[in-house]
């Protein structure tokens, strides 16, 4: 009875402690680990975060961030680093963060592609071809997301608020180094975002652990988001493509109504099939390229 209590109690442990990251950044006003060990490298930008809290975010605008962080997970161990990210601009590649050589199996990182029509590639690099796993998601600047990328040893998993886009199985991620880059993949820079709440983990999370970090971290009004639904994706092999080959493997649209004050009526926006959610009417012009339904209703209850 007691080997059966204290084996309870130890899953109970590592199941509570295995969302604790072994470094985080919040950059609230500084470059700072929360613990304050290492910082990142730069003269900084803060800017509102998720929460509208001012100067508790960092800015990247084609400028780039390094931190030496001696909790990486080297080689084929367990990692999950997870970040919040808001687009300011979505025609370019965004180097979001990564670390690692750039030899074929020897990177971890993420990478958001230019918008193609109203999507765009979200890559888990891992520098090779075969070593990229690669799902195509909707896009919109100046909303906040939050992704998560997983490796357990076998299984790479890339989340975006709290939701499994895509896996694949059987690729070795043998990253190696201490180097964090924000905004660079490998000697390239380019980035247009906000970055906030950055944490990494030496262990591979669960798809309820991602959930549920996404579920405390979201604001409790949440502004223009977006929710990616995982139904129509099922766990794969390694995408063949390239970093910069677009990819046709579609989710669906975001969802969003919009209300006018001056007319009194509401505005909703759809697209394949699902609402597009968004602020005001003045957003509408921020849309990709793409085309749309426009459904109108009156408030006051005529048609």
């Amino acid at each position: 009875m007691k080997k059966i209590l204290l084996t309870l109690m130890f899953v109970n442990f590592l199941t509570a402690n295995a969302q604790n990251p072994v470094q985080e950044f919040n950059f609230n006003g500084n470059l700072n680990s929360a613990d304050n060990s290492i910082s990142f490298l730069g003269t900084p930008l803060f800017v509102n975060d998720r929460m509208g809290s001012p100067k508790s975010a960092l800015r990247l605008t084609n400028k780039a961030y390094q931190a030496v962080v001696g909790e990486l997970p080297q080689d084929n161990k367990p990692k999950t680093i997870s970040v919040w990210v808001k687009f300011n601009a979505v025609n370019i590649p965004n180097y979001i963060l990564g670390y690692g050589a750039a030899v074929n199996g020897q990177y971890f990182g993420l990478v958001q592609q230019p918008v193609s029509g109203s999507n765009s590639d979200l890559s888990l690099v891992g520098w090779g071809d075969t070593n990229n796993v690669i799902v195509s998601v909707p896009l919109v600047k100046e909303v906040w997301y939050f992704y998560s990328i997983t490796y357990d040893g076998n299984v790479s998993k890339i989340y975006r608020n709290g939701e499994l886009l895509k896996s694949a199985e059987g690729i070795q991620r043998s990253a190696k180094g201490y180097i964090l880059n924000l905004g660079k993949l490998n000697t390239s820079t380019s980035i247009n975002a906000d970055i906030d709440d950055l944490r990494l983990y030496s262990v591979a999370m669960t798809d309820e652990q991602v959930k549920e970090a996404y579920n405390s971290s979201k604001p409790s009004v949440a502004p223009v988001t977006e929710g990616a639904p995982v139904s129509s994706l099922a766990t794969s092999s390694a995408s063949k493509k390239t970093v910069t080959t677009p990819s046709k493997e579609s989710l669906q649209a975001p969802t969003t109504s919009v209300e006018t004050n001056k007319s009194g009526k509401i505005i909703e926006v759809f697209s394949q099939g699902r609402q597009i959610m968004s602020a005001n009417a003045s957003n509408i012009t921020d849309l990709p390229e793409g085309t749309y339904l426009i459904k109108v209703i009156n408030t006051n209850g005529k048609k």
